[in-house]
């Protein structure tokens, strides 16, 4: 009798820690801030913006990464995505590229598009994952033809110089762009400096990290670099 118990018990012991480890082996994937989602994008163009992810579990992933946009009730991988360090962790957030034709091609319409945004490891699937904080944004999309001078469209380009930067930076632009202000923000989007009409930006006080900077032109165009501050 004794025995049996004694196997039973073992049994429901192997159960419960299985069962642990079944759970304990499921990523909480977690998005600490988006920056640099316009909410205006010509039908067929391109977006380009940054996002900062990290992990909600103690768990550490090393691998593929990409991310997903979900709307018309179907999902659509990314165009791009490059993450730094291919490597997350409970205390390492990561910072993410993202590029992505938005177009009526897909599943969006002319109009206001409610847009789901999901960073997925390994194969979306494998290893098991979840999104404890899915990004909702609202995107609206114009026809070519109907967009005004001044509706604003964000292009990434590599402009800051230096970079890497000690104390200020300057704006290598053409000529003829006239710069209506220039927004600096830090990995979680927080607005850190802005800056009207000049084509230079003092980042002597900042601490080393890395920083992004928008830059908004007087025609409505909105330049975007990622700025990294070495000490």
């Amino acid at each position: 009798m004794k025995s049996i118990v004694r196997l039973l018990l073992v049994g429901f012991v192997f159960q419960l820690l299985t069962a642990n480890e079944a759970n304990a082996q499921t990523y909480q994937l977690h998005i600490d801030s988006l920056v640099g989602i316009p909410q205006t994008v010509v039908d067929g163009d391109s977006i380009s913006f940054y996002m900062i992810i990290s992990m909600n579990t103690p768990l550490f992933y090393q691998g593929d990464l990409f991310v997903e946009f979900e709307y018309g009730g179907n999902f659509y991988r990314a165009d791009s995505t490059i993450w730094q360090n291919a490597f997350l962790g409970p205390n390492s957030p990561n910072t993410v590229q993202v590029q992505h034709r938005i177009s009526t091609e897909d599943d969006l319409s002319i109009g206001d598009n409610v847009v789901v945004v999901w960073p997925r490891i390994g194969d979306g699937v494998n290893p098991p994952q979840e999104v404890d904080n899915p990004e909702t944004v609202t995107i609206h999309i114009v026809e070519p033809n109907s967009v005004e001078e001044n509706s604003s469209r964000r292009i990434q380009r590599s402009f800051i110089s230096p970079n890497p930067a000690i104390s200020s930076i300057n704006f290598s632009l053409d000529a003829d762009i006239k710069v209506q202000r220039s927004i600096l923000y830090d990995l979680t989007g927080k607005i850190l400096s802005e800056v009207r009409g000049e084509k230079q930006l003092d980042v002597s006080r900042l601490p080393a990290g890395i920083y992004f900077v928008d830059v908004l032109t007087e025609k409505g165009y909105v330049y975007s670099d990622k700025l990294l501050i070495t000490r």
